[in-house]
């Protein structure tokens, strides 16, 4: 069991020193991704089972709260600091807010198909076909 707990922590750690290598030899890549990245790749070709990580990473998924207290500690002694910038950070979040939402909305609207995928599934209310309007029907019906 505890052998495990030590494996999965070995792999874990050895492919994010992996990341943080290349990202100090100058890939332009945070070292955490590039662990990620290369961890996922290595799980897909198969060099890495998912029986040697299980159970240190549900250990680190059930721990994670306790890994954001130094950051909230951080952030209760940069108060000060961030009060100062308030109106800067909030115009900062507002602007990427809206700058993510529509580029995914519009990359949504690009790549996602006009017809549906599965037979059955209503298309959305602006690709339907236009529909006449109960009174002109009524009206035809009684000429």
């Amino acid at each position: 069991m505890v052998i495990d707990y030590l494996r999965g922590f070995a792999i874990l750690i050895g492919f994010f020193l992996l990341g943080t290598g290349l990202h100090r030899i100058g890939v332009p890549i945070p070292g955490g991704v590039l662990g990620l990245l290369a961890f996922y790749l290595a799980m897909s070709a198969g060099l890495v089972k998912l029986r040697w990580v299980e159970s240190a990473a549900d250990f680190v998924l059930r721990h994670m709260v306790l890994l954001f207290v130094p950051l909230t500690v951080g952030l209760m002694e940069m108060g000060p600091v961030l009060s100062r910038q308030a109106l800067a950070i909030t115009a900062s979040l507002l602007v990427s807010l809206t700058a993510v939402l529509l580029t995914t909305g519009l990359l949504g609207k690009w790549l996602l198909p006009r017809e549906p995928i599965l037979p059955g599934l209503p298309l959305p209310d602006d690709e339907l076909p236009m529909q006449e309007p109960a009174e002109n029907a009524a009206t035809e019906a009684a000429q």
